[in-house]
C-alpha cells in the first residue's frame, strides 16, 4: 500500500463522522483568507471575485449563466470563489490537513489546471478575446504563503540560583 493510499485510509478514517454530511462541503472564501490572506487578496483583485455582478442584470438567473458567473451560488457564494476551483474545503480546511499537501489532495483539495479553467472559459463563451491558458493563469496566480503552522512559544529568561523575583531581559529597568 501506498504512502498516499496509507495517508487517504487515515483522513478518512479520522474524518469519517463528517464525511457524510461534508465531502464537498463549502466554507467561502473568508475561512480560506485566515490561512491564506495574500490569495484572497488576490482573488479579490480578480474578475472571478465580481463574476456575478459583471453579468446584466437579466442574465443573473439564467443557470446557463449561473453555471460559471457564481457555480456555489446555491451555498451562497456569489463570483467564482476559492472552492470553485479547489473544491469545498470542509474536510481539508484544517491546519494539520494542510500542511500535508498529500493529505490534503488525498481528502479533496483540488490542484486546478487548464482543464477546469476550459469548462467555463469555452470557444462559446461570449467573450472579447480567445481564452490563453498560460496567460490567463499569470492573473490568477496565488498560494505562495507557507503552510500554517503552529504558533510557537519562547521560554521566560532563566531565575539566578536563589533568587525570588523574576528576571528582566537585558536592557530593561
Amino acid at each position: 500500500m501506498s504512502r498516499t493510499s496509507v495517508r487517504a485510509l487515515a483522513a478518512v478514517l479520522v474524518l469519517a463522522p463528517v464525511a457524510p454530511r461534508a465531502l464537498d462541503g463549502k466554507v467561502g472564501p473568508e475561512a480560506c483568507r485566515a490561512c491564506h490572506p495574500s490569495a484572497y487578496d488576490a482573488w479579490r483583485a480578480t474578475p472571478h471575485a465580481r463574476a456575478l455582478e459583471s453579468l446584466p442584470e437579466r442574465s443573473r438567473k439564467d443557470a446557463r449563466c449561473l453555471s460559471c458567473h457564481a457555480p456555489d451560488l446555491a451555498d451562497g457564494l456569489s463570483g467564482v470563489s476559492c472552492e470553485a476551483c479547489h473544491g469545498g474545503g470542509r474536510v481539508y480546511e484544517a491546519p494539520y490537513v494542510m500542511r500535508d499537501p498529500e493529505l490534503a489532495r488525498a481528502v479533496g483539495l483540488v490542484v486546478p489546471g487548464e482543464r477546469g479553467c476550459l469548462a467555463c472559459h469555452t470557444d462559446t463563451t461570449p467573450s472579447l478575446e480567445r481564452f490563453d491558458y498560460a496567460r490567463k493563469r499569470r492573473l490568477v496566480a496565488h498560494g505562495r504563503e507557507p503552510a500554517p503552522t503552529k504558533p510557537t512559544r519562547t521560554a521566560p529568561p532563566a531565575r539566578p540560583a536563589g533568587s525570588t523575583r523574576p528576571t528582566r531581559p537585558t536592557g530593561e529597568r
